[in-house]
């Protein structure tokens, strides 16, 4: 992770989207009660890790309420951003991953950007098991069964599976499969993706006409949605 940006305390909404997608966040703008029409969509649609940047000081609470129950039900991480005035009168017991005391420099908003959207994926995999018709995910202990039956899958197989049946429909390409696997640092090029993809199909698809991961050609691969 690099964070040897220059400090500024005005960052525009352009200044943060070039930040964030650094590291392969896309950050969702959340200002108005319209903002929240569109707000899964627009995570669906997002290139990387979707992360709601939620303006407390402009939406009244049950404008609040409501994106949290969205973001909550999708799996979307938040992180608030609130005034120095607002501060003292912020609601602890609000369902955010992490705040942000406007206004802050990029170090601290990608750090804490960075933190919100792990703590969001750190309590997704620790309550919920993922159930996608035959095949369940159980990211306590990282088992993986097709019809009650156990698959013995390598880790980086497992952690492809995880990302892409946790958001089903949504397209992964190759260069963004090989960094949240495998990480920034890592030299390989993107067939490495293409090879464990692979294997993890022989390991898990038990029916070739309808099977869970799917390729979109010259893009990369999703897995299929519930739909």
């Amino acid at each position: 992770m690099n964070i040897a940006h220059d400090k500024s305390n005005e960052l525009s909404r352009d200044d943060i989207n070039r930040l964030l997608k650094e590291e392969s966040i896309t950050p969702i703008f959340v200002y108005s009660a319209s903002d929240l029409d569109t707000l899964k969509d627009r995570a669906d649609s997002a290139d990387y890790t979707p992360l709601v940047l939620i303006y407390l000081a402009r939406l009244k609470r049950p404008q609040v309420s409501s994106v949290l129950d969205q973001c909550k039900s999708n799996n979307i991480s938040t992180l608030a951003i609130v005034s120095t005035d607002d501060l003292i009168s912020l609601d602890i017991e609000m369902d955010i991953n992490d705040f942000i005391v406007d206004p802050f420099h990029e170090e601290e908003l990608l750090v804490r950007s960075i933190f919100s959207v792990r703590k969001s994926k750190a309590t997704t995999t620790e309550d919920e098991h993922i159930i996608r018709g035959d095949l369940t995910i159980n990211p306590s202990n990282y088992e993986v069964l097709i019809n009650n039956n156990r698959i013995n899958l390598r880790f980086k197989e497992y952690e492809l599976l995880l990302l892409l049946a946790s958001n089903p429909g949504r397209v992964y390409d190759r260069a963004t499969l090989l960094n949240q696997i495998w990480g920034y640092d890592y030299f390989g090029g993107t067939r490495t993706v293409d090879v464990h993809i692979r294997r993890l199909r022989s390991k898990i698809e038990i029916n070739s006409e309808n099977p869970y991961i799917e390729t979109i050609w010259n893009v990369g691969y999703r897995f299929r949605s519930s739909d």
